[in-house]
């Protein structure tokens, strides 16, 4: 059996009914499992959530809690992300598929970089300034598979943002998957979405336009399944993060802690940890500030090890509604990084293909029951996944 698995950025559960009713998303939901109520994980945003999608661990397990390790005396423009797959401490979807000797590949997966489980990969790594971005993604990616791409299709690339990435990111899969030797296991991650609601706004036109693009993007992506003669073998599993809200407020809550008690904030967007020598005196100054600075709810440890938060994070933070918490000055629209109370927080999942029900609507699930029952159905091995197998959606 083989898996197809596609993540679709920054939508969630507000957002069902309008992308059941676009052609693509419409189809695989009428052929299998859908679920509207997936639970995702704290922090709700991008590194932890798809981690947790590939591992079915939390962040307290799997090893990333951000996008970005902690750099406080960093320029925000020049710090480093989570790229490589050696930051995640537990086995992922990847390994366990390579050790059952079968062929992986993916496409823009965050923390997939100098994975060598994946044969051909190009993985979601950005240049800082002053790099060069062709040579920081032949350190990361698959290098000679890369090149041969951008020798044939290269020039098909507009540019390397969005939606133009995610338009060569459903290219390089349907080259992938109509090759002489097409993947076992192939992954995606189309941000298009994600990119236009930061942008434009969780509710603008250019983010429903951006649905429209990620559908097309989905059926390009099947179709070459069905052209390869593929498609009655393979488990197609579509998954998102997250949702947007709108928060034009934005916060140097960092710079504001440092000020008042000498601790530190790093941003989630709509919640911050809080990190210090003494985090006592910075729950007093964010009690004595909650209305000034645009703090919803303070999260203390207990609350924190409920939500499964990284093991060093002892203090944390939600914004208010409309707030975001943001490293430097710059105007704000669609963010992310709330609560999981949030309806944003409640994400979306198709599963389709051999042994799965048809026409189900799952009524609930977590992130972390997605990766060992993708396992369960492919017969691959994750020991260390927190989810569970929800054979409820097995047809057999």
């Amino acid at each position: 059996m083989r898996l197809c698995m596609i993540s679709l950025d920054a939508v969630a559960q507000p957002d069902a009914d309008r992308l059941l009713r676009l052609p693509a998303l419409s189809a695989v939901r009428d052929r299998g499992v859908f679920c509207d109520n997936v639970r995702t994980v704290y922090p709700t945003i991008t590194y932890p959530i798809h981690t947790s999608l590939i591992t079915g661990c939390y962040p307290d397990a799997h090893g990333i809690g951000h996008n970005q390790p902690f750099q406080p005396d960093t320029a925000p423009e020049m710090r480093r992300w989570y790229w490589s797959v050696g930051d995640i401490r537990v086995k992922t979807l990847f390994q366990a598929a390579a050790e059952k000797g079968m062929d992986v590949a993916s496409v823009l997966w965050p923390v997939s970089g100098k994975n060598p489980f994946v044969r051909r990969n190009f993985p979601e790594v950005l240049p800082l300034p002053g790099e060069n971005a062709v040579v920081k993604m032949l350190r990361y990616a698959s290098p000679l598979w890369i090149l041969r791409m951008e020798l044939l299709y290269g020039r098909q690339r507009v540019s390397i943002h969005q939606p133009h990435l995610d338009d060569y990111a459903a290219l390089l899969c349907e080259k992938l998957l109509l090759s002489r030797r097409p993947p076992e296991v192939l992954t995606v991650h189309l941000v298009d979405c994600d990119a236009m609601r930061h942008q434009y706004g969780a509710e603008s036109g250019e983010a429903h336009a951006a649905m429209e693009r990620l559908d097309r993007r989905v059926q390009r992506i099947l179709d070459a399944l069905e052209r390869s003669g593929q498609a009655e073998d393979t488990l197609v599993c579509i998954v998102s993060d997250h949702g947007q809200q709108d928060a034009p407020r934005g916060v140097l809550l960092d710079g504001q802690l440092r000020a008042c008690c000498g601790a530190r904030a790093q941003s989630l967007g709509m919640g911050a940890y809080i990190f210090g020598d003494d985090l006592d005196a910075a729950r007093r100054a964010l009690e004595e500030h909650r209305q000034e600075w645009g703090v919803a709810r303070i999260l203390d440890d207990r609350a924190l090890r409920r939500l499964h938060a990284p093991a060093d994070v002892h203090l944390a933070v939600d914004a208010a509604p409309g707030t975001c918490f943001i490293d430097r000055q710059e105007a704000t629209s669609g963010e992310h990084g709330f609560s999981l109370d949030c309806p944003q927080a409640r994400t979306l999942w198709w599963l389709a293909g051999p042994g799965i029900r048809r026409g189900m609507r799952l009524d609930q699930a977590e992130v972390v029951d997605i990766a060992p029952t993708l396992a369960g159905a492919m017969g691959l091995d994750l020991p260390q996944a927190q989810g569970r197998v929800l054979r409820e959606v097995f047809s057999r």
